[in-house]
């Protein structure tokens, strides 16, 4: 070993563990890079002739893992909708209805019967207008009780996450990149530490075999060993093994609670939101038995009024005025006027998320901070096993390309 040191070629001989550390570092970072970009494919998609990064590629198949292992055994639909603080939205409700109540009863009536509407006296247009909004909280309550009754028929908690993720690469990137963040830190910079400890084993090889087919062969093993050994201390050993004073175990298991914190803030705060929920309650797929609940009560509401509205002339005068197939109208309209109204206005309205998203975030946190390490490391090792085998042949075949660099630019090919 000491003839290494006295050899004339010394400078040369000290750069491949240099050059081993260098290309363990690039091709861990650039492993790293390939599994986020680019977002979109670029290349010759007929052929398959380029590359998009490993999540965005699979976008759909990394929310619903995402959603399976991180979300699905953590809280279901009804319990997230039980941690709702139903006086806030009762009130919110209330206060959207209250201020669109009159231009959107005007609405109706002149649709239905303009003349009718138009001629009825002020005081007569007002009584209407006090008698509804006096009904609007118990419409509210009747309205968000149907709700938690029928959830898990109206709204797909899973469908919803799974929708927002794969249509938002920047958000589904970003979940993965925060909370693995420590993780992927580690396998770029262990590429240094690696790669010097791998070259100082080629360099003295090297010095006793000399062979021409030595310095790519040990750039390939760089490459590939580099980013094999960092994945297994990421996620092995699964428990703690205690030797002697130390503690050891996968690196992400060990921030099991830091991590929980970042992945339930961000999916609470950008995905599980009360106003998403809103939106994927009156818009999603089972949106329509949403529809019919609210519309139910609405026809009660307008029932109610016309049995005694129009100047006292009764649900019957009202419906010979109008004709029944009007009225039965009037009253569809209504509720799909309704509908409308919770759509656009609750959904977009920040008062009902204020300090909503926080309990959600609390609930998800806490059990996912009592997950099984086994359970546990199913949150992050998809985003790494996903095509792992092309990142690791990557690693490789630039290693290989660094070793043939090594060759031909230090030693002349031989």
């Amino acid at each position: 070993m000491t003839e290494i040191f006295s050899h004339p070629d010394l400078l040369k001989y000290l750069s491949i563990p240099a050059i081993a550390a260098v290309v363990g570092w690039v091709t861990n970072w650039f492993a790293i890079k390939l599994m986020f970009y680019p977002k979109e494919f670029i290349g010759y998609q007929p052929l398959l002739l380029g590359w998009q990064g490993v999540i965005p590629s699979n976008a759909e198949k990394m929310a619903i893992v995402f959603v399976d292992k991180a979300l699905a055994s953590l809280a279901n639909v009804a319990e997230v909708y039980g941690e709702i603080d139903r006086n806030l939205l009762r009130k919110e409700l209330v206060k959207t209805m209250d201020h669109i109540i009159v231009e959107y009863i005007d609405e109706l009536m002149i649709k239905e019967n303009a003349i009718l509407w138009e001629n009825l006296p002020n005081s007569a247009r007002t009584g209407i207008y006090r008698s509804v909004r006096k009904q609007l909280p118990q419409i509210a309550d009747a309205m968000l009780d149907d709700i938690g009754t029928h959830i898990d028929d109206l709204f797909d908690l899973e469908a919803m996450v799974v929708d927002k993720l794969t249509n938002n690469k920047d958000l589904l990137n970003r979940i993965f990149l925060e909370a693995g963040d420590k993780e992927y830190s580690f396998i770029i910079n262990s590429g240094i530490y690696f790669g010097a400890l791998f070259g100082l084993i080629q360099m003295v090889a090297w010095y006793f075999i000399h062979q021409w087919w030595l310095l790519p062969l040990f750039g390939f093993l760089v490459g590939y060993f580099t980013n094999v050994i960092a994945l297994k201390v990421i996620f092995e050993p699964l428990e703690p093994i205690k030797i002697g004073p130390y503690k050891f175990q996968g690196l992400f298991l060990k921030r099991q609670k830091e991590v929980a914190r970042i992945l339930c803030r961000i999916t609470t705060r950008e995905v599980i939101t009360i106003n998403n929920m809103l939106h994927a309650i009156l818009t999603g797929p089972k949106s329509e038995h949403t529809k019919r609940i609210i519309q139910s009560h609405i026809r009660k509401s307008i029932d109610k009024t016309t049995s005694w509205g129009f100047l006292g002339i009764g649900k019957p005068l009202t419906k010979a005025v109008m004709g029944t197939q009007g009225y039965i109208d009037l009253k569809l309209r209504a509720g799909n006027m309704a509908v409308n109204i919770a759509e656009k206005e609750l959904v977009h309205n920040q008062a009902i998320s204020n300090g909503q998203n926080d309990i959600i975030e609390n609930l998800l946190r806490t059990r996912m901070e009592s997950l099984s390490s086994s359970e546990f490391q199913e949150i992050l090792r998809p985003a790494f096993q996903e095509d792992e085998w092309k990142l690791i042949a990557l690693g490789a075949v630039l290693g290989l390309a660094a070793g043939f660099l090594q060759l031909f630019t230090l030693f002349g090919g031989m």
